[in-house]
């Protein structure tokens, strides 16, 4: 994860970058969902546009201060970019 990363979640959650008080959570939810894709055997790619897009996506599902009709938008699109990485041979890990 870096500070790119950190910036671009935060910008999608409508959090200002000069405020640090939700970042330890955010980091979290960033490594989660890098781990989850690694879980998927999704390579880490935060060059990718549509990698980046998954990570946003998986911690505005989950974050804390996001309505639940957003985290459910969220959880599905998310969702259906994993199943998308995952036809792509280039972006699994042993390809």
């Amino acid at each position: 994860m870096n500070e790119e990363t950190l910036k671009l979640v935060k910008q999608a959650l409508s959090i200002a970058e000069s405020s640090n008080l939700k970042d330890e959570e955010i980091k979290m939810l960033i490594e989660a969902g890098i781990e989850d894709l690694n879980r998927l055997k999704i390579k880490t790619d935060l060059n990718s546009k549509l990698y980046c897009n998954a990570i946003v996506l998986y911690v505005k599902a989950n974050f804390g201060n996001v309505e639940i009709k957003e985290k459910e938008r969220s959880e599905k699109a998310y969702d259906k970019i994993c199943a998308k990485l995952s036809l792509s041979k280039e972006r699994i890990e042993g390809n």
